[in-house]
């Protein structure tokens, strides 16, 4: 038998394979013109040839459809992976304040229960330095009564600046330079008095820094804590941050931080997470169907390579060709 006429071709014949490829009819095609080169195998295999192509086409396209929108949704995970982080970072920040608040309030205290005490053994001191100054007074009334008494009697027996005179005259030098330091005495006490006031005033628990500190709590609420409890969301409610606008269009992110302090314990910290997690979902979801269409891609090119060979070996036009 012989396989095929060509001119300028050597007469062979059949091979069993290449018998049985030409003899077997394909079936459902009966009335499909002849082949074009009339080697039923070679037009068999570019038939074969051009659909895995279209398929492998269809496939690259699929895979950079995919990688397209696996890139664009990883960019959203990660942009929303870094703003949860940073409302993490805040709550943390919020916490150390609210722990610093703690121990300035505890000190605060400390100070305040010692500045009412000060205040009170100021205003005793005062009493006892008020109380001794008059006895003094008290001491200078007489002395002077002592001195006009001797004056008055003019007895030669108590000559001035001698004797006993001597001594109450010293004792009255004495008493005036004690007098003469209540001026000075009391304009520091009472600026002390003024101080410890102050200090009280302005470290007072209905008011001063006590307040203010106080306030700070209320603001950060630094009495709640997180106790890992999710908002429950409807399941019809899903979010479409990574929907593309169109041309022109500027994206809705819908980025609208309305912060409450604990941060982790917000509606908006809660929402932020889940749409962290579900572009999480998403990109595992698109990395498994990229590695099965790159599969797919892989499989159709190994096919359209290992077709490319064989047809290239018994491509007519080249097997046929007249030996230079």
């Amino acid at each position: 038998m012989l396989i095929l006429n060509y001119k300028n071709c050597e007469i062979a014949e059949w091979e069993p394979k290449v018998k049985e490829c030409c003899e077997k009819k394909k079936p459902g095609k009966p009335d499909e013109p002849p082949p074009l080169t009339g080697d039923c195998c070679y037009d068999g295999w570019m038939e074969e040839y051009n659909e895995v192509t279209a398929r492998l086409n269809a496939a690259d396209k699929e895979v950079a459809a995919i990688t397209g929108h696996l890139n664009y949704v990883k960019a959203l995970r990660d942009f929303w992976g870094v703003w949860y982080e940073e409302l993490t970072k805040i709550d943390d920040s919020a916490r150390k304040i609210c722990h610093q608040l703690e121990i300035l309030i505890h000190h605060l205290h400390r100070i305040e229960k010692n500045s009412r005490l000060t205040v009170k053994s100021i205003q005793l001191l005062y009493c006892m330095i008020r109380d001794f100054y008059m006895q003094l007074d008290l001491l200078k009334k007489k002395y002077d009564a002592l001195i006009a008494c001797i004056q008055c009697i003019n007895n030669p027996a108590l000559p001035a600046g001698q004797g006993i005179r001597l001594v109450i005259d010293d004792y009255g030098k004495k008493l005036d330079a004690v007098i003469a330091t209540r001026d000075g005495l009391f304009d520091a006490f009472i600026g002390a008095i003024d101080l410890a006031n102050r200090l009280d005033k302005n470290l007072g628990h209905h008011f001063g820094l006590h307040t203010v500190l106080g306030e700070w709590k209320k603001a950060f609420h630094c009495e709640e804590h997180c106790y890992g409890g999710r908002l429950e969301k409807p399941k019809n409610e899903r979010h479409h941050h990574h929907h593309v606008q169109g041309e022109g269009q500027i994206e809705d992110i819908g980025l609208t931080p309305m912060l409450q302090f604990p941060v982790c314990d917000s509606e908006y910290y809660d929402e932020i997470s889940d749409i962290y997690d579900a572009d999480n979902v998403l990109v595992d979801e698109l990395n498994t169907q990229l590695l099965e269409v790159t599969k797919e891609r892989d499989k159709f090119k190994a096919w359209k390579d290992g077709l490319d060979a064989v047809i290239k070996a018994v491509d007519p036009a080249t097997r046929c060709a007249p030996a230079k």
